[in-house]
């Protein structure tokens, strides 16, 4: 399974990373490319979209400098 975001505004001369996996969150969306296990913090402004295999969400409580949230999770495989 593979998630794949696209990009707005390319990142390392790329508008679109192949992915292990993509979770959205808030307003970014963490990148774990093929590979690389290290994931990349991109703004949802910067993404025109964002396909996967499957799709689940779940609601998570997310810890913040000063405290935690309740937040909807969408990841992509």
């Amino acid at each position: 399974m593979s998630a794949t975001v696209f990009l707005e505004t390319p990142l390392d001369d790329e508008h679109k990373i192949e992915c292990a996996e993509a979770k959205i969150v808030g307003d970014v969306v963490l990148a774990t490319p093929d590979g690389d296990g290290k994931d990349r913090v991109i703004p949802v402004s910067n993404v025109t979209g964002v396909t996967g295999d499957e799709v689940e969400q779940d609601v998570e409580e997310v810890e913040f400098p000063g405290g935690r949230v309740t937040e909807l999770i969408t990841y992509l495989y």
